[in-house]
């Protein structure tokens, strides 16, 4: 598991209004998420922190560490054992707000888990928010357990929404966050491939900040209107079409340097049915192409990216149907770092008695990538014989240098010479002759 301390980075609110203070707690979550948020931060622009990153005054915090971790360890967990971000005081329901914010993004973006600090206090409304996911009712009822597409045209900055639904398909749950301090929103809802019967809802507002309000349970009405500062949790009951297997882009977001490519290796999670994958949309700047369309339980697809030169996020979607004829889609973002920088060898293809010494060396240029050729990392290994080192540091020229004892037998020895990731992966492979 990858483990962060991930406070969204905020602006110096020493001057702050209260006003203002709770305005940026109920929208500065987008730090974790949306690729469109600048951050407010003067500090947010982190050279050192993985060279090839594109758009690093953007923190697409969640996507961004997913993306990183998936392409040097693919299906890496990601957690954050340190989150919160009160501005206008623990207690102040802004706070309550955020944080109902936070958790729905959390299940959204996959996050395999997350620990608030401080833990929230139970006097306080953002303790509230936390059993609007966990204990609503007081019999321990949640929100359900696969996140299902949610998507709403509303402000950022003062509206949210997350849904999930029960393994049975008879129960949703869909979180409304109205985060304007002063405007009533009306909701009108529209569903794909779940038929909504009956809703109760529970809600949590600022004008009743110490209870959770439950409503009567009623027939279902698109429309719906929802207080100023208020977070809603909708218990909906209805019908759904379960699909026949659930699949995995394995893994839906990942990075790659410019003019790089990555293959995706698209798996069958749960169910028996066999999944055909469909034509994948894109967002300009990739091409992802579909080379295995077909997956079932333990044979995986197979879908090759190809990231252009520009740097940026590039979204994708991938549409299925299965044996069971129910449609899915899934989607990920693929993050296109900077160009990656280059190894040089020195020293390919010696020959030398057994047990004899060799030189190799490679030079590191970093290029566009963002870093330097002093202070690099090159991770050298041998397919025989011994190395006098596994990891070396470039020097102020970029040169790392290991000594290849050959082995005993005669034989060719093959060696790798791997830069860092945050440099975009250069790999250079030597071959060598013990006789």
């Amino acid at each position: 598991m990858l483990d962060v301390h991930a406070y969204p980075d905020s602006p110096d609110t020493s001057t702050w209004t209260q006003a203002q203070k709770q305005a940026l707690s109920a929208r500065i979550y987008r730090d974790y998420w949306d690729p469109t948020y600048v951050s407010e931060s003067g500090s947010i622009n982190q050279n050192w922190a993985t060279f090839i990153q594109p758009n690093k005054t953007v923190p697409f915090r969640i996507p961004r560490i997913r993306a990183t971790a998936n392409m040097i360890y693919p299906g890496t967990p990601i957690s954050f054992t340190e989150w919160s971000a009160a501005f206008a005081g623990e207690s102040d329901f802004s706070t309550a707000l955020g944080d109902a914010d936070a958790y729905g993004i959390f299940g959204r973006e996959r996050m395999y888990l997350a620990s608030r600090w401080v833990a929230p206090v139970p006097a306080n409304p953002n303790y509230l928010a936390l059993k609007l996911y966990t204990n609503y009712d007081g019999l321990h009822h949640g929100f359900v357990a696969t996140s299902v597409s949610d998507t709403n045209n509303g402000d950022p900055d003062l509206f949210s929404s997350y849904a999930a639904l029960n393994a049975a398909g008879n129960t949703m749950t869909l979180i409304v966050l109205n985060k304007d301090p002063s405007n009533t929103d009306q909701v009108q809802f529209a569903f794909n491939g779940f038929t909504p019967q009956q809703v109760t809802s529970y809600t949590l507002s600022s004008t009743n900040p110490t209870k959770i309000v439950a409503s009567k349970t009623s027939s279902w009405s698109s429309s719906m209107s929802f207080g100023a500062y208020s977070a809603t949790l909708l218990v909906i009951t209805g019908t759904a079409q379960l699909p026949g297997a659930e699949w995995d882009l394995n893994p839906d977001t990942t990075m790659v340097a410019a003019g790089r490519q990555v293959t995706l290796s698209p798996k069958v999670t749960s169910g028996s049915a066999v999944v055909t994958l469909g034509t994948p949309t894109t967002d300009s700047g990739i091409s992802v192409k579909l080379t295995q369309p077909s997956l079932s339980k333990g044979h995986n697809g197979k879908i090759t990216v190809i990231a252009g030169n520009t740097p940026g996020f590039y979204h994708y979607s991938v549409p299925s149907t299965d044996t069971n004829g129910v449609a899915q889609q899934q989607s990920g973002y693929i993050l296109v770092g900077n160009p990656p920088a280059t190894l040089t060898k020195t020293g390919d293809k010696q020959k030398g008695a057994t047990g004899s010494n060799l030189t190799l060396k490679v030079t590191l240029s970093p290029g566009q990538s963002g870093g330097s050729a002093a202070g690099g990392t090159i991770f050298f290994t041998a397919s025989a014989g011994t190395l006098s080192s596994r990891i070396v540091g470039t020097d102020s020229n970029g040169n790392a240098s290991v000594t290849l004892t050959l082995p005993s037998t005669a034989k060719t020895v093959h060696v790798t010479a791997e830069g860092q990731y945050s440099l975009g992966h250069p790999v250079v492979t030597f071959t060598e002759t013990a006789q």
